[in-house]
């Protein structure tokens, strides 16, 4: 499809044949290796690349276009000012160099696996989906897009267009993400740690929380933030809030990894990242 008009009319015209969006491609060509599921069918975006590969803010909003890549989320940590330096540091994870120069934002998102790498980012963000057809756009947030394993809400004949998310301020502000895999590189994510913490004098204002591959889906770790919002920072706040851990996180024993490891990094990367300042 040369245009969106055209993409968004040929999925709308063929809503009930299964087509299935096709942005970078890096897991799709992963998965061919073992042979194509038996009927599949892909509608390439890749003509859509500069109409849906744009970085824009707009006042306090933030709109990254589906089509963006890894590596343009690290350019732009570097290029515009107020960029939230966690959704670099995310791409940066995301596979090698030359993954990152194709993978995309949308792809990422739509391909809805439990240990996409930038994921736990757009939840700390509140981002909202923006799905779009021929009768125009749908947003979604993104703490309600995912529905089960793979599972998305995301209606026959709909493409993601964009990731909105209000600036978050980091004058007053901080973040910090976190990649736990087997390798440096190219390594599927045994723990994935994103947040975001606001402390005046001293005491907790704002806190959000977010954790991949320790659920069927991305997860906010609502109860842990609902325990620190208005707390002292500090040792005892932190420990008291980790109590509830459990209530937000279900992590599985699987090929890459235990329950009880993935609890239990989750557990030390909290208290890494909470208790210090500028952590290295």
């Amino acid at each position: 499809s040369s245009t969106l008009k055209d993409a968004l009319g040929f999925l709308a015209d063929h809503a009930q044949e299964g087509w299935i969006p096709l942005a970078g491609g890096t897991d799709l060509l992963v998965l061919l290796n073992s042979g194509p599921p038996p009927g599949s069918r892909y509608l390439d975006l890749s003509p859509l690349r500069h109409r849906l590969g744009r970085i824009v803010r707009d006042g306090a909003v933030w709109s990254i276009g589906a089509m963006t890549t890894m590596t343009a989320l690290r350019r732009a940590a570097r290029d515009e000012p107020g960029f939230p330096p966690l959704l670099a540091e995310a791409a940066a994870v995301v596979g090698g160099l030359q993954i990152q120069n194709r993978a995309t934002v949308g792809g990422n998102v739509a391909n809805a696996s439990p240990a996409g790498d930038t994921l736990p980012v757009w939840s700390v963000l509140d981002t909202t989906v923006v799905l779009e057809s021929i009768t125009g756009e749908r947003p979604v947030p993104f703490s309600d897009f995912y529905l089960g394993y793979r599972e998305m809400d995301r209606r026959p004949g709909e493409l993601v267009t964009a990731l909105r998310f209000p600036a978050p301020d980091l004058e007053r502000g901080r973040t910090f993400f976190h990649k736990v895999g087997t390798r440096a590189a190219q390594a599927i994510s045994k723990v994935v740690l994103a947040g975001y913490v606001r402390e005046e004098a001293g005491v907790i204002q704002e806190v959000r929380l977010a954790a991949g591959s320790v659920a069927p889906v991305p997860v906010r770790l609502r109860a842990v933030e609902a325990a620190l919002t208005g707390c002292a920072a500090g040792e005892a706040s932190v420990n008291r809030a980790l109590e509830s851990l459990e209530r937000d996180i279900a992590p599985i024993d699987d090929i890459r990894s235990t329950r009880a490891y993935r609890l239990r990094t989750v557990e030390n990367l909290l208290r890494h990242y909470l208790l210090s300042p500028d952590p290295r």
